[in-house]
């Protein structure tokens, strides 16, 4: 499209049904943009929503439905239209009713294709009656063979539109708040309730769905608009009154640990908020609900609060000529503003007085009402107001039970909620808005009393009024636009023995679509009753869990709250061209350019490598050797000063939790490291253990992981390198054997914990050195080294070397299921000591042959590197194990891996199968042990 015809208006982007200004409208005129609409654009005004600007441009139907792929349009201008589903930009499953427009926005329609207004899937009508209720149940379930055949055809019938897989992330959030009353619903009723708690003193939360508060008043007429700005004003003035708009209480949970989810916050794609209230107000409002008759899914036919919104809030003329189904003052008032702005209203149908609507018929839209009385009226809309559905989703989820009043025709309360759950507007009961408003106020007032333990306000019940009970005309309609079910299946169903209102819904799908029962669920249960002979009454509700309202998964997620951690040197690595790697909290250096010359350079000179991010506990005490024979496998009583042991922690089910040397410093003071990753938990651990079982040992644990700037100096010329920045220690192999530790002065810095380990399988020392002087120290070695050929190597070119040794990692070599026999470790538990975690565990898995072993394993083409995680199999579809870990050697220049293998295939020499990820196979040798390279340690201990 080049720019010219971009800018020009197509007869889409006119507002041909833009109505002259209102007095409650939300648009802005000042301004206008365009966005489009299945590529053509489209006009519309800040505060228009997608489908007040599509149906202000003559648009009628906005999506096709989910099996039969019928045109939807309208019905209630909210987020519960099940005929609004709209694809915006890279999000799927918008609800266009309740979105809000922005400049430039791609929106196109679900569901249909190749186009909506030509979709071939609308052939699926003709296929009706071999589309029963509960056809897949009886259609899909032989010949299993069949099976992924079906799963192929299916996949091209479902709904809802597409999730590009190179999508921008969005950024989500949570917050946190406690408050001494939460009310859910910013109606009338909910304002006067949060500005009455406010008065008495309580911190208040308030929160709307729609983008402003006022609820019914909004699109009321000038006594209801004179309303809502007084109350607005009040709550504007209030103090202790936090209003969230956009926003909706979407679980109660015990205690009233209440869940919120919000959007339209600046940035924000979508909030969690979990809020502590001491008291809820549950003041939604009621829903008004459909009415059930032949073609009242069609295009046209709409719920007069619907029909009240587009006029009202932006100003849309729904249609040219009107019929009115009124069973209430909300038909009264529908018919009234129609007429006020220049719509023809042909015929209003009083319930009241026993008319009814027989039938709707068009093609695209309504073109003719059929009555009851044998009439036919030509239109364009038909408005139905046949009753209330009270959402009692919240009062559900703390313990109560819908009760049906027949003389209101809808559920109401059945007031077995906690006291510190109160109801307040039309959820309550009925009457007039100063009615209301009063009642809210009581319980506004209650509400604070619960919540500051003061003894409760009481409060009078709402009166209820008399309604006609109308749910289904004489004709069979649909019950669930969104799922395309219909009265005639759910008759079906209950003839079938599903007469449950739950097994119904499983059985038919319906109120399973988008508005989860909230416009489906009393048409439901009263077509259920009547074939079932039974009051609406006896068969009851379904349950109402949590989500009340969508939320997304990156929201239940949410942004992470864990600190990023740097080492003292991460600006040196950055500067010097590392690769970063996420290693949970810790940034650290992946590799500079090229993991495996630094091998080579390790294998042959000297390398430094950060290892900042290595769990350190300080442990002081007499009673230190107790904890440690405690917590580890393996003995400890006899350690000497100076001394390092190598030791596996297991959780109290024998699973191995950590490893990791702890040396002796002093006769009371020892020092422990953990790996990067269980630090924390291992801190934890302990604590728990010393604070719940063994109070009375003497050791005081003292984290010190971020006072340390931690180095491994390895190669065969570390030692060299070493010698010449250190003082105060004899590095001697006689002096300074493998598997000690000393304090040293590196570089001019005292205190410099010098352990003698390695994690390469090269001669190596680890330094512990003063966080504040850790850059000192690693540029003086660097520069000190420069003519043995130091050099850095980051995180990769470790991970290969600590696999060409056999050293295992925990959590990538092991598992939640991984005790220590299995993983290699066997040799290390001493089931003599008293006592120790996981003992008994252990105990009774030493009387039986491990399964799975991790073993060695070398593949016999030694070209091939297989993926980690791929499987290793018997035969064509038996596991018998995976690759833990693998990688290509640059020192032995083959591949090497170690894996879990079941026992019968452990021993040294098997030959065994494994699966690559694009399921070709390779065979590997077990090996007779985990190292690949100098396996007898001697370079180790060089």
């Amino acid at each position: 499209m080049t720019p010219e015809a971009a800018q020009a208006p197509s007869r889409a982007a006119r507002q041909a049904l833009r109505l002259a200004r209102q007095a409650g409208e939300v648009i802005d005129r000042t301004q206008s943009f365009t966005f489009t609409w299945n590529g053509d654009p489209v006009a519309a005004y800040p505060g228009d929503t997608i489908v007040s600007a599509l149906a202000a441009a003559g648009v009628r139907v906005f999506s096709r439905s989910f099996k039969y792929h019928r045109p939807r349009g309208v019905l209630s201008a909210t987020g519960l239209d099940p005929g609004c589903l709209v694809q915006v930009d890279d999000e799927p499953n918008v609800r266009g009713a309740q979105r809000r427009v922005e400049p430039g926005m791609a929106v196109v329609a679900q569901n249909a294709w190749p186009s909506l207004r030509f979709d071939v899937k609308a052939a699926n009508r003709w296929m009706s009656r071999f589309l029963p209720p509960g056809f897949y149940y009886k259609t899909f379930m032989k010949p299993q063979r069949l099976w992924p055949t079906y799963q192929r055809v299916l996949r091209g019938f479902a709904p809802g539109g597409r999730l590009k897989a190179d999508v921008a992330p969005a950024y989500y959030d949570k917050r946190y708040a406690h408050a001494d009353v939460l009310v859910a619903g910013g109606g009338p009723a909910g304002m006067a309730a949060a500005l009455a708690a406010a008065e008495a003193g309580a911190r208040v939360l308030l929160v709307e769905e729609e983008p402003e508060l006022g609820g019914h008043l909004r699109w009321g007429d000038a006594a209801d608009l004179a309303a809502l700005a007084h109350l607005r004003r009040a709550i504007a003035s209030a103090s202790g009154v936090e209003v969230v708009v956009d926003a909706v209480v979407t679980g109660r949970y015990d205690d009233n640990w209440i869940a919120v989810v919000q959007r339209g916050v600046p940035g924000v794609f979508e909030r969690l908020w979990k809020v502590r209230a001491r008291s809820l107000v549950v003041s939604p409002g009621l829903i008004e609900r459909p009415y059930v008759f032949a073609g009242n899914d069609l295009p046209g036919v709409m719920l007069a609060t619907g029909v009240r919104r587009l006029i009202n809030l932006w100003a849309v003329k729904p249609g040219e000529r009107a019929v009115v189904f009124t069973a209430n003052a909300a038909g009264d008032a529908a018919a009234a503003d129609l007429e006020r702005v220049g719509v023809e209203v042909a015929r209003v149908v009083d319930a009241r007085r026993g008319e009814d609507v027989h039938r709707a018929r068009g093609r695209r839209g309504v073109r003719v009402v059929e009555l009851a009385d044998g009439s036919r009226v030509a239109c364009d809309l038909l408005v139905t107001a046949v009753g209330w559905t009270a959402p009692t989703s919240l009062l559900n989820m703390a313990g109560d039970r819908p009760v049906y009043d027949p003389r209101a025709a809808r559920f109401r309360p059945g007031g077995q909620h906690p006291r510190e759950v109160l109801v307040a507007g039309g959820l309550a009961g009925d009457g007039a808005l100063h009615e209301l408003v009063v009642h809210a106020t009581l319980v506004g007032r209650a509400a604070a009393a619960v919540g500051a333990g003061r003894a409760p306000v009481t409060v009078p019940a709402l009166p209820v009024d008399d309604h006609p009970a109308l749910f289904q005309g004489r004709t069979h309609g649909f019950v669930d636009c969104s799922e395309d079910v219909s009265s005639k299946d759910i008759v079906s169903a209950a003839r079938e023995g599903y007469d449950s209102v739950e097994l119904a819904k499983r059985y038919t799908t319906v109120t399973m679509g988008a508005a989860q029962g909230k416009l489906e669920t009393m048409n439901t249960v009263a077509i259920l009753a009547a074939a079932r002979g039974d009051t609406i009454g006896e068969v009851g509700t379904t349950v109402w869990r949590p989500p009340f309202a969508p939320i997304t998964l990156g929201a239940l997620a949410g942004r992470m709250f864990e600190p990023i951690r740097r080492s003292p040197l991460q600006g040196w690595h950055e500067a010097h061209g590392a690769r970063p790697l996420v290693a949970g909290q810790w940034i650290r250096p992946d590799h500079y350019g090229d993991p495996e010359a630094e091998v080579r350079n390790v294998r042959r000179n000297v390398g430094l490598i950060d290892v900042t991010p290595l769990g350190k506990l300080d442990l002081r005490g007499p009673d230190v050797p107790r904890l440690l024979n405690f917590v580890y496998v393996n003995k400890w009583s006899k350690l000497d000063v100076g001394a390092v042991r190598y030791g596996v922690m297991c959780g109290e089910d024998g699973v191995v939790l950590d490893d990791g040397v702890t040396g002796r410093l002093s006769p009371d003071r020892w020092l422990m490291s953990t790996t990067s990753s269980r630090a924390d938990a291992v801190y934890e651990w302990i604590e728990s253990w010393l604070q719940t079982e063994h109070p009375e040992w003497r050791v005081f644990v003292t984290p010190v992981t971020t006072d340390y700037a931690s180095m491994n100096v390895a190669g065969p010329r570390s030692r060299d390198l070493l010698a010449r920045v250190t003082e105060e220690v004899d590095l001697t192999p006689a002096a300074f054997p493998y598997m000690q530790v000393r304090t040293a002065r590196v570089a001019g810095v005292a205190g410099c914990v010098t352990w003698r380990i390695g994690f390469t399988g090269e001669l190596s020392y680890e330094l512990h050195v003063p966080a504040a002087y850790g850059l000192h120290v690693w540029e003086t070695l660097l520069a000190a080294g420069a003519d043995l050929g130091a050099a850095p190597f980051g995180v990769e070119a470790q991970r290969i070397m600590r696999l060409e040794k056999g050293h295992a990692i925990v959590g990538q070599d092991t598992d939640g299921l991984t005790q220590a026999q299995s993983a290699a470790l066997g040799g290390l538990v001493k089931l003599d000591k008293e006592d120790f975690a996981g003992k008994p565990e252990l105990v009774w898995k030493a009387a039986h042959v491990p399964d799975p072993l991790l073993v060695g394993l070398q593949p016999l083409d030694a070209t091939i590197v297989p993926a980690e995680a791929s499987l290793i199999v018997e035969g064509e579809k038996r596991i018998v194990g995976r690759i833990t870990s693998s990688r290509m050697s640059p020192t032995l220049g083959r591949a090497l891996c170690l894996g879990f293998v079941a026992a019968h295939l452990a021993a040294p020499g098997t030959v065994v199968t494994v699966k690559l990820p694009d399921g070709s196979r390779i065979r590997a040798t077990v090996m007779p042990q985990l190292a690949h390279f100098d396996a007898e340690g001697s370079r180790l201990r060089g």
